[in-house]
């Protein structure tokens, strides 16, 4: 191919960019964390951080951790002056009453820091497990307004279908992101891009988990191992007498889930706090589990 032959096929190129199928682009985001006075502090904390982890998980932003505190809420709005980010976002939330149940009040901010324009989503849920299963939802829908593409056309044209995932051999822990259920005492299991994740109760407790890949078995298979985070609660036993679990959940050691994959479903085994025969106390012990996803 000679030079003119070269150049003109470089300008038809550059007339026709959805040829490409050009990605949407990132839009910057500062991320602040959570404002409330609410008096329940690890939740606050464990409610921030899975902000953060599901905005990670939303491809056309790329988040920067802009938190005062990652410890705990803030008890201000706060400011925000000197991001750089396109979008500054923060959530507030409120302790409210409606019909005589107790709510939370969330109002999702994001605002546009050129235009100095705030955009806002609020929702209110009746426990704090219903918050963490959808603000995903809420922080996308509120955080759409901003999203970019390269070329208007971009959504007419169609995505090559994508490859399954392959769940057998090396374990891709990025792939096992959604909702999973399966345990009779679970609502369902929330897990997240980056190995990170939680479970919620069907008596409401929610516990924070951390997903790892383990070395091989004595068969060669490899492991994928599910880990406890954060201090036991009598809720995560229901197995046991409400009693007994009040008794001992402070001294229990981190519940610990090992599984294989099989055709998609995670098989293995669940070490926790199990009955005692007598049904007056409980000692550590395995039991068989599966969870599916939906």
């Amino acid at each position: 191919m000679n030079r003119l032959t070269k150049r003109f096929a470089a300008i038809i190129l550059s007339m026709l960019p959805g040829i490409a199928g050009a990605a949407p682009k990132q839009v910057s985001v500062d991320y602040y964390g959570v404002v409330s006075k609410s008096s329940d502090l690890n939740m606050l904390k464990m409610a921030q951080d899975i902000f953060l982890s599901q905005m990670k998980t939303i491809d056309y932003i790329a988040v920067e951790d802009r938190r005062p505190s990652t410890s705990g809420a803030s008890l201000s709005v706060p400011i925000i002056a000197g991001s750089g980010a396109k979008i500054a976002f923060y959530t507030e939330i409120e302790e409210g009453v409606s019909n005589s149940t107790k709510v939370w009040n969330c109002k999702f901010n994001a605002i546009d820091t050129e235009l100095n324009i705030t955009h806002t989503k609020t929702e209110s849920f009746d426990s704090y497990y219903k918050i963490l299963a959808s603000a995903r939802l809420c922080i996308e829908s509120v955080l759409s307004d901003f999203r970019q593409q390269d070329d208007a056309e971009q959504d007419k044209i169609p995505s090559p279908p994508r490859e399954p995932k392959i769940f057998e051999g090396n374990i891709d822990i990025e792939s096992l992101a959604g909702t999973w259920f399966g345990e009779p005492y679970t609502d369902k299991i929330i897990v997240l891009r980056g190995g990170r994740g939680f479970i919620i109760y069907k008596n409401g407790a929610t516990m924070n988990i951390k997903i790892t890949a383990k070395g091989k078995g004595a068969d060669g298979e490899q492991e994928l191992e599910v880990v406890q985070v954060g201090k036991s609660n009598a809720s995560f036993f229901p197995e046991l007498p409400r009693q007994v679990a009040l008794n001992i959940a402070s001294s229990a050691h981190p519940i610990v889930w090992t599984f294989r994959i099989t055709d998609g479903e995670l098989h293995g085994t669940k070490k926790t706090l199990l009955p005692a025969k007598n049904e007056n106390g409980a000692s550590e012990g395995t039991t068989e589990t599966v969870w599916k996803k939906r």
